[in-house]
């Protein structure tokens, strides 16, 4: 078939694309003053005012227009000239600016980055009214004034009796500008005025209170540890906001100063583009400053220190091999964090005004000293701290509300984090602002990790003072009961004695019921890993049963097959079974009377009973010259022991080395036992911390199994310590000792 006709056209696009665009693009009238305010820091003005006039009237559109709401927006930048303005400022989308920083032409005369590249944060005026006039003045030029009207063009205003054909093409819609000699506004030698007319929103004072604390955000604040991490932005760039001629002030306002000048823990580092972490910590209360680097990216390196991070392991791990699969993309970065214990606060430190603050200022992006909207706003939980606290593990990540600080990246160094046209965050080019999200958050892992180990010391400190006044209760109880003994009045003496049987029966009671509890999450724990086994091992066993069953309905088998059957059956009903034979005498109702036990075969039947945890993967070697026998209950010997190669099991798998090895010393002259690994072993500042409860650095723990241990210990008189002697240890890693008095 040939062709009959044949011709070429550009697009023609209506003219209310311009609005369109403005709503679209910018999807916040914050943001669209911010966008504004940053094309007067690109051209290097030192002083920008943003002034609002006649609010009260909005909706008054039978007034003038000069008392009708408007926006002017003064800056005392190097302004446009007349060739600029029709060459690049009517022209979005111009690539003057990605031009200039793909020259490595990206500083502006007084050094700083240029911000914008696409062109479009014009759009930010449409986006906050119709109609707009702006006055420009260069030096050594005559000011421009530029003026610009779509009020017949909002789409908005559309009725059936506006038919299509009244709308005017973009092409058709001309702007008017005019040479100004001698100025009409301007009457510096530079700068701009912009002011923008026919108002989209009502705008009130909470308003414009939130866009006192936007914009003041946008000037980076004065931190001294920033300038330890060599960031040193110069301040020579205010911001000044006025309603109807009189400055605008914000009332009490709370400043980053004051943050980070009280922050009860503090974090500041970098991490390279190797995903190493070099930071620093420091902890108000209780004192403690340390520097420190590790590999985000090496499970061996975190788990070493202690730690382990999440957010690597879902980024950057397969989840089958467990192998690191690939580097971030995002590049390096700085931080600087500081955080509150808003649950429970130290009102010698957080007073309400920067309680408020914090709940209100998140992380905020920082990229080449300019903020990254909307990063850092309220609300904004850009690392999903708290939907990963509700669905992995609360304990294991920060609170949203408790964090705040900033994290520095720059254009140079970061060239795959770009802000996304929307000027709402950054664009997630080839997975890097994920990639950036979770080493971020991977970082917030690490400064959790921190903050949970001095919070376990406050709360150590409180248990060591309850203990000296419950010390000095009972010795005051007992001068008490000193004192009745020689009294001779008997009414007294019945009363004082009735108190007295009362608060021995209810002491009795609350160390019954602590043992009950602890009995019972013991056996939780222990119950929870027999069953999982046995689940998995029942539900192969049913799948093989229901195959056979086919093969039998059929014929289709021979006798070897049935045998096989069988004996896979037995074995595997076999270790079920021995699974409930050492969950048994775990129940209180099984606990006989006191009897001598041999420790080695309850270590013995322990280590069956994490066989599938052990055989092929790690080495366990039971060292003994004689055995042990300790006069006490078997079920919490095998308590104690369970969860201390459970921990084993779990610390010496985050060693990435194959050769992984478990100890179990049996030392009857010295009636002890040792329990000890080559993993990354316990960290000197945690040793206490430890036997806490609820204080676990496990990526899944609960914080109960070594408190359980130090409790059962107590009730038949043994104790347990860690022993961190080089020339002592069994083990490179954590060697716990078991002594039994």
């Amino acid at each position: 078939m040939g062709v009959i006709h044949k011709d070429s056209q550009p697009f023609e696009p209506y003219a209310r694309l311009m609005n369109i665009l403005g709503d679209q693009l910018i999807t916040d009238r914050k943001v669209a003053v911010v966008e504004i305010v940053k094309n007067s820091y690109d051209a290097d003005a030192e002083r920008v005012k943003v002034k609002f006039f006649n609010l009260d009237n909005f909706g008054k559109n039978y007034l003038p227009i000069e008392e009708q709401p408007y926006i002017e927006i003064e800056d005392d930048g190097e302004g446009m000239t007349l060739e600029i303005i029709k060459k690049v400022w009517l022209r979005p989308a111009t690539p003057n600016k990605i031009t200039k920083k793909k020259l490595k032409e990206n500083l502006t005369n007084k050094g700083r980055i240029i911000q914008g590249e696409k062109g479009i944060g014009r759009f930010a005026i449409h986006k906050l009214g119709e109609k707009i006039e702006l006055y420009t003045k260069a030096i050594e030029n005559d000011e421009v004034k530029l003026e610009m009207d779509f009020t017949d063009f909002d789409p908005e205003k559309a009725d059936l009796f506006t038919p299509m054909d009244d709308y005017k093409l973009l092409n058709k819609v001309f702007n008017n500008w005019y040479v100004n000699n001698p100025p009409e506004v301007i009457s510096k030698e530079k700068g701009t005025v912009i002011r923008i007319f026919n108002l989209r929103e009502r705008w009130k004072i909470e308003d414009l209170q939130d866009l006192y604390k936007s914009v003041q955000r946008l000037i980076p604040p004065t931190d001294d540890n920033a300038k330890k991490l060599g960031i040193n932005f110069h301040q020579d760039f205010g911001i000044d906001l006025y309603n109807d001629g009189e400055l605008f002030v914000a009332e009490n306002i709370t400043t980053f100063k004051d943050v980070i000048e009280r922050a009860q823990y503090t974090m500041i580092g970098e991490v390279d583009n190797a995903g190493y972490l070099e930071f620093s910590y420091k902890s108000q209360s209780p004192v403690r400053n340390f520097s420190k680097t590790v590999n985000l990216l090496s499970r061996e390196a975190l788990s070493k220190e202690n730690y382990a991070s999440h957010a690597v392991e879902k980024r950057f791990y397969d989840k089958k091999t467990k192998l690191r699969i690939r580097d971030p993309l995002s590049g390096p970065f700085k931080f600087t964090f500081y955080a509150f214990d808003l649950a429970k606060p130290d009102r010698t430190i957080l007073s309400k005004d920067i309680e408020t603050f914090i709940k209100d200022n998140f992380v905020f992006v920082l990229r080449d000293g300019v903020r990254v909207y909307p990063y850092g706003e309220k609300g904004i939980d850009w690392l999903n701290l708290d939907k990963l606290r509700s669905t992995v593990k609360a304990g294991w990540f920060i609170s949203y509300n408790d964090l705040t600080g900033f994290v520095y990246i720059s254009d140079d160094h970061n060239k795959l984090l770009k802000d996304s046209s929307n000027r709402q965050g950054i664009m997630d080019i080839e997975g890097a602002l994920e990639d950036f999200k979770s080493m971020v958050t991977a970082v917030t892992e690490i400064f959790n990790t921190e903050i949970k180990i001095d919070k376990n010391k406050i709360e150590l400190n409180k248990k060591v003072a309850i203990k000296d006044s419950s010390d000095t209760l009972t010795k005051s109880f007992n001068s008490f009961k000193a004192i009745l003994e020689k009294t001779e009045n008997r009414e007294v003496l019945e009363k004082a004695n009735s108190f007295i049987d009362t608060v021995q029966k209810h002491n009795k009671l609350m160390r019954e019921r602590m043992e009950t509890v602890e009995d019972l999450a013991g056996l939780g724990m222990a119950v929870e890993k027999a069953s999982h086994d046995s689940l998995t091992l029942l539900s192969t066993m049913r799948a093989n049963v229901n195959d056979f069953k086919i093969k039998a309905v059929a014929g289709d088998y021979k006798n070897e097959n049935l045998v096989a059957l069988l004996s896979e059956l037995d074995e595997n009903l076999s270790f079920v079974f021995e699974e409930m034979q050492i969950i048994q005498p775990l129940f209180k109702a099984q606990r006989k009377a006191a009897q001598d036990i041999s420790i080695a075969e309850c270590i013995e039947k322990v280590v069956q009973y994490f066989r599938r945890d052990l055989d092929g993967k790690i080495t366990v070697e039971i060292v003994k010259l004689k055995d042990l026998i300790v006069h006490t209950n078997k079920g919490l010997i095998l308590q104690i022991l369970i969860n201390l190669i459970d921990n084993a099991i779990y610390w010496v798998n985050k060693n990435e080395t194959s050769d992984k090895k478990i100890t179990l010393l049996i030392d009857a002259t010295n009636k002890s036992i040792t329990v000890a690994d080559n993993g990354p072993g316990v960290r000197e500042d945690v040793t206490d911390a430890v036997f806490s409860e609820f204080f676990s650095l496990k990526t899944d723990g609960r914080g109960l199994g070594l408190y359980i241990v130090k409790e059962i210990l107590f009730r038949i008189n043994g104790e347990i310590y860690i022993n961190n002697r080089p020339d002592a240890k069994i083990l490179p890693g954590a060697n716990f000792v078991v002594t039994f008095n």
